[in-house]
């Protein structure tokens, strides 16, 4: 995952994130109200947000598999 930060004139500031350095075609953005430090803050929760409302697109990792008995 890649991100922007962005701080716009307006008091908000706009985070991009994207995808496709995991071979995901997702790109998402948004704009929280304050500056660069409260963006990186919320970006934690905007990249799982978009993980799991596009849980469809990430490949699942297969788990393995265990004998009986060992």
């Amino acid at each position: 995952m890649t991100y922007d930060v962005i701080v716009n004139n307006d008091g908000t500031t706009t985070l991009r994130i994207n995808f496709t350095d995991e071979g995901i075609n997702l790109q998402g953005e948004t704009r929280v109200k304050g500056d660069e430090a409260i963006a990186l803050s919320y970006l934690p929760v905007f990249e799982t947000d978009l993980r799991r409302n596009f849980a469809d697109l990430f490949p699942v990792p297969e788990s393995p598999i265990h004998e009986e008995g060992r």
